[in-house]
């Protein structure tokens, strides 16, 4: 494999065209690797619904610490194949500890919420990618990101008034919504990074990082959308009458 930042690095349709086929080409190998984790750890779990947490910890130390060092030491950043190996280093590191964290995990689950969430990432990445003429990126990310905050709000207000009182089918709905109005300013933001819209120009020697932050993207939406009933069921204990008024006993008893 040659080094992608090698060679003519400027402003061109086929320089930008190979640009972005590194990052989101090297982006999506990673996630489909990931993918393989996660249904692999579910074939081979014995025990359903067991996480192996220790795993877990030590892989996400262990994959923040190698992210934490590279992205301070210019040198790792820079140098050719030391880049790439360090990432895909920490590629395999996050996919294990999302597979670890996560319970059993059926193959056509994880296809389907995983086609979800690179569907959705796609989109907020292309609406990153175009930038009205003299507009600020940040003042594009705020408008961009109150419009989906809108629709997603009327979404959730038709879910709601077309679905009885209670049902786990809406709530989960609602937690997509929400999810991808809070990720939306981030991908705008990782987006215009990558088309050079907040420098000079694009980040042709970050393309293994950039890679590897996408990973990551995926990898947080995939546990959150696969933990819905979980923090549902959270949010309605913390939020329970019962919880309250423990909460206010507590506060009283402190004074």
């Amino acid at each position: 494999m040659s080094d992608p930042q090698n060679g003519e690095r400027g402003g061109g349709v086929h320089s930008k065209l190979r640009l972005y086929l590194w990052i989101y080409g090297t982006a999506l190998v990673f996630i489909f690797i990931s993918i393989l984790l996660i249904i692999s750890f579910g074939f081979i779990n014995s025990e359903p619904g067991e996480r192996c947490c220790p795993a877990a910890y030590s892989c996400f130390s262990l994959g923040l610490l190698c992210l934490f060092v590279y992205v301070n030491v210019m040198f790792l950043r820079r140098k050719f194949p030391v880049n790439w190996i360090l990432s895909c280093c920490m590629a395999v590191l996050f996919g294990l500890g999302t597979a670890s964290m996560l319970p059993e995990q059926t193959a056509g689950h994880v296809v389907l919420l995983a086609l979800e969430v690179i569907v959705m990432m796609v989109l907020l990445l292309l609406l990153g990618y175009w930038l009205p003429p003299k507009c600020h990126p940040l003042i594009y990310i705020a408008l961009t990101s109150f419009c989906l905050a809108i629709v997603m709000f009327v979404l959730c207000k038709i879910i709601s008034d077309h679905s009885p009182e209670y049902t786990e089918t809406a709530d989960v709905w609602l937690a997509h919504c929400v999810l991808w109005t809070v990720v939306c300013p981030m991908l705008l933001f990782q987006s215009q990074v990558i088309n050079g819209y907040w420098s000079s120009e694009s980040p042709y020697l970050d393309i293994p990082l950039c890679a590897v932050l996408l990973l990551i993207d995926f990898l947080a939406c995939y546990a959150f959308l696969d933990a819905v009933a979980e923090v549902d069921y959270a949010f309605e204990n913390l939020l329970s009458s019962r919880t309250v008024q423990l909460l206010v006993r507590v506060g009283r008893s402190e004074m």
